[in-house]
């Protein structure tokens, strides 16, 4: 096993890519007391336009698919449910699909090998057929319909599809129902067979155990199961336009307190700046402008405009970066304003951005004192920068007030989507 040697936090991922392209990372830490482990393939809902195996010609799926063949890799034929064979162990289990990836997992602290062989045989030996892929459609219709009555869920669509023309991530990763009705099993054996082969995905171990006993069962385990090599996946990645699609819209929807988002689009083109070091820069930026220690914080609250500090999201589409600042408060209106406001003279000094800085580099170092969250930064890590960042807090350490204020004026904050979900009265 290869080791990756994390700067200044003193730890170690452990790191094996088997025959058959599986990539395999650990991360043993005897002080824990579970464990947890995730299997992720690189296929979200952004996927839907690609080559399938042993083709040559682009076909275009439907919109929520990646969400549905989670839904039915979990069934069985010969073999316990899976929650319940987790549940045996006292292990938790569950799954989850992204815009980019699907990953399936299980949290315990007993039986860790067993669960482990468990999660890849079932993961790598679905059971699809025409009854049980048209009886899920009804299931995942009903959760389109509660999306579409959460308010919450309302605001983060239209927040993507007002700001995005072309770019998949403007898109539902449920889908929509004349969507799911579409899907067939034919069409989930060839999503299934094209993005789940095992070089395309990968399997993140975190908690106490002893790392050559579990890597030598995985890699046992895959020998058992026959796989031809297979090439890179060709995927279609649409251009994007620099403007938004709509400035401002308000939803009328039944909610106790109206929430907005004001979404400035940056198109990520206009940076001469690894991705990595940019997200971060962006997260400080707008932290030190919005965040529950600002001036605008205190400014809005002693105003009563709102009582809860604004959310700050950056999403990376690959092509542009969407900054979302969110809040609950019927008195939007001045909130967006004084979001303007504050957007039109930006400020920031030397000690704003050294303060930023202690903060995200004591959470990263304590970041490793939870297993779990080890696991998901290792997911993150493999899927936006397809490896493991080694040296974070370099990164952070190297920000300076000369950049921040050089890709302030390279952002143009009058690109910008308001989204309003206000209550139907």
């Amino acid at each position: 096993m290869k080791t990756i040697n994390l700067k200044y936090v003193d730890e170690t991922i452990y790191y094996e890519k088997l025959d058959n392209g599986l990539e395999v990372y650990l991360y043993p830490k005897k002080t824990a007391h579970n464990n947890y482990v995730t299997f992720t393939t690189r296929f979200g809902s952004v996927n839907n336009e690609f080559v399938p195996i042993n083709k040559d010609k682009m076909i275009k799926v439907p919109l929520g698919i990646a969400h549905f063949l989670e839904h039915k890799v979990f069934a069985q034929k010969d073999r316990p449910e899976p929650s319940q064979f987790f549940a045996e162990s006292g292990a938790l289990s569950n799954a989850y699909t992204t815009f980019k990836n699907t990953t399936y997992l299980f949290t315990g602290p007993n039986k860790l090998k067993e669960n482990i062989l468990f999660l890849l045989d079932f993961v790598q030996d679905p059971y699809f057929t025409k009854e049980n892929v048209d009886s899920e459609k009804g299931i995942i219709t009903q959760e389109i319909h509660m999306c579409d009555d959460r308010p919450t869920d309302v605001l983060y669509e239209h927040i993507r599809a007002n700001t995005l023309h072309s770019n998949n991530f403007k898109d539902s990763i449920i889908g929509d129902v004349e969507d799911i009705n579409s899907i067939t099993k034919e069409l989930l054996d060839t999503c299934y067979k094209t993005f789940y082969h095992p070089s395309n995905m990968f399997l993140v171990i975190t908690g106490n155990f002893d790392k050559e006993e579990i890597i030598n069962a995985i890699i046992d385990n895959q020998k058992q199961k026959k796989y031809t090599k297979q090439k890179k996946i060709e995927i279609k990645r649409p251009k994007e336009k620099n403007s938004v699609v709509k400035e401002k819209e308000i939803i009328k929807l039944n909610t106790n307190i109206a929430k907005c988002a004001y979404n400035i689009k940056i198109s990520i083109n206009i940076f001469d700046m690894d991705k990595r070091k940019l997200n971060i820069y962006m997260y400080v930026i707008f932290g030190i402008l919005f965040d529950d220690s600002s001036l605008f914080d205190e400014e809005a609250k002693n105003k009563k405009i709102i009582t809860n500090s604004l959310f700050i999201n950056v999403l990376n589409c690959d092509t542009h970066l969407i900054i979302s600042l969110i809040n609950e408060t019927n008195k939007y209106e001045e909130l967006l304003e004084l979001i303007k406001e504050k957007l039109n003279n930006i400020k920031i000094n030397e000690e704003d951005l050294e303060r930023k800085k202690r903060v995200l580099i004591s959470n990263e170092i304590f970041s490793f004192e939870n297993i779990e969250i080890v696991n998901e930064m290792i997911i993150d890590s493999i899927i936006f920068d397809n490896h493991i960042e080694t040296n974070i807090i370099d990164i952070i350490k190297d920000l300076n007030i000369e950049e921040i204020n050089s890709i302030i004026k390279k952002i143009d904050f009058d690109n910008k989507s308001i989204v309003i979900v206000d209550n139907k009265k």
